[in-house]
């Protein structure tokens, strides 16, 4: 039998070694996350956080309250439907780091109004992920 004491650093040292055979591989969730910088106003920005491998492209929905107008976005959006408020990017050719996604609209939201929704193909798996950002 195993003395308490010493089980801990056992575990941890088998953990590490174990870590050092097989290393971890990252999983569909794992490659995106994002959050948001600001969320009410007329100012809103969402950052991204890729990881390497990164997908080769990104679908970022914003989904805002219907018919807000978007004075403008960086990047520039690529469809946006005011009746339904749903903003959308097709990010291409996306590097790991840091992405920004800002937009300025007329009028102001409270916080709750928006929320946002990534999608995106893991390159090592092929499998679809879909992610769902609430501030």
């Amino acid at each position: 039998m195993l003395n308490p004491k010493t089980s801990g650093n056992l575990a941890v040292f088998v953990g590490t070694l174990l870590l050092a055979i097989f290393p971890m591989k990252v999983y569909a969730g794992d490659l995106v996350s994002a959050r948001y910088i600001t969320s009410e106003g007329q100012k809103i920005v969402m950052e991204l956080e890729i990881q390497s491998p990164a997908p080769n492209t990104v679908i970022v929905i914003q989904h805002l309250p219907k018919g807000t107008d978007i004075k403008q976005s960086h990047p520039p959006f690529d469809k946006y439907n005011p009746k339904h408020g749903e903003a959308k990017w097709l990010l291409k050719k996306v590097k790991p780091g840091t992405l920004r996604i800002s937009m300025e609209i007329a009028g102001s939201v409270r916080s709750g109004e928006v929320k946002g929704e990534i999608r995106y193909k893991n390159p090592s798996t092929g499998t679809m992920s879909r992610i769902y950002v609430s501030p």
